[in-house]
């Protein structure tokens, strides 16, 4: 899953890393903190509410969390479902290891394996799960060729019937924050260098495609849609006029993490959650009939 491009590293500025290695380096830098997979931990709180509220109605027995890092949120969700089987899965060693360390439980199984060969990971099943959970995954692979097979296999893990829950940064999401952050004298946010987002107009056309033959689309939500216009326009700008820096842990954005979504209309989070439900089409699909 590591993608070919590098960039200098924060820990070690003359080394150049790969995407693996720079999420090595969080889970070495961070241990069990949340902070290890996202640096506004009230966007992050109010992100995970929204992945309990989802799963909890589906009332599974068996989840997938793949990409789990250092098992902060698997944790949580296994504390929301102690009676079910949950299994982390995440390509970077370190961060298994952490979550081994800091947000182990009785029944979490942390593993280590890459999204583009789930199905072929040692000690996981094809069909095993009820809900498949992916947040922010997909965004670390390389382009959208690649997002769509993660999708495939993701799709493969789940039982009949079951349900894949995809919490993933989308392009368009962004693009309209920038367009909101510029329209008042702000600089565009940028994407990581180690994150390429969804394209919003190619993952619809995808979902069209597999409907009713793969996955079916239940629920799709734009998380944060006014946290992101309070935390990155209102109150950046306020910093910018008084010449300081964003702070993340701002009284404002914790004010701001407990305000409704509001993005039905027009999202400015680039964070979306979709739920997609696993339906059979009675014969055999070929990934050639997708389009890119």
């Amino acid at each position: 899953m590591a993608r070919p491009k590098k960039q200098k590293s924060s820990i070690s500025p003359q080394e150049p890393i790969t995407v693996r290695e720079f999420w090595d380096q969080q889970a070495t830098l961070h241990k069990g903190s949340d902070l290890a997979t996202n640096p506004d931990q009230h966007y992050r709180n109010l992100e995970i509410e929204h992945i309990l509220r989802a799963i909890g109605a589906l009332e599974p027995k068996a989840i997938l969390d793949v990409g789990c890092g250092n098992g902060f949120t698997t944790e949580r969700i296994s504390e929301q479902h102690p009676d079910a089987v949950i299994t982390g899965i995440d390509f970077s060693q370190d961060m298994i290891n952490e979550a081994n360390r800091h947000h182990s439980g009785n029944n979490i199984d942390y593993r280590v394996g890459d999204v583009l060969s789930l199905s072929r990971t040692p000690g996981l099943h094809v069909g095993e799960f009820d809900v498949v959970l992916s947040t922010r995954c997909l965004i670390n692979l390389a382009n959208w060729e690649e997002m769509k097979v993660g999708i495939l296999e993701m799709r493969k893990m789940l039982k009949p019937g079951g349900h894949l829950v995809l919490v993933e940064n989308v392009q368009d999401g962004l693009d309209n924050l920038n367009h909101m952050r510029q329209s008042i004298g702000l600089p565009p946010i940028k994407t990581r260098w180690h994150n390429v987002y969804i394209p919003q107009d190619k993952l619809t056309k995808f979902l069209n495609e597999i409907k009713g033959q793969l996955l079916d689309t239940e629920y799709v939500e734009n998380i944060g849609n006014m946290y992101y216009i309070a935390s990155r326009v209102i109150y950046a700008k306020l910093c910018q006029d008084q010449g300081i820096e964003p702070d993340y842990n701002n009284k404002i954005n914790e004010i701001a993490s407990k305000l409704p979504t509001m993005g039905a209309y027009y999202a400015c989070s680039p964070n979306f959650m979709f739920v997609l439900h696993r339906v059979e089409s009675g014969s055999e699909w070929s990934s050639r009939r997708l389009s890119s």
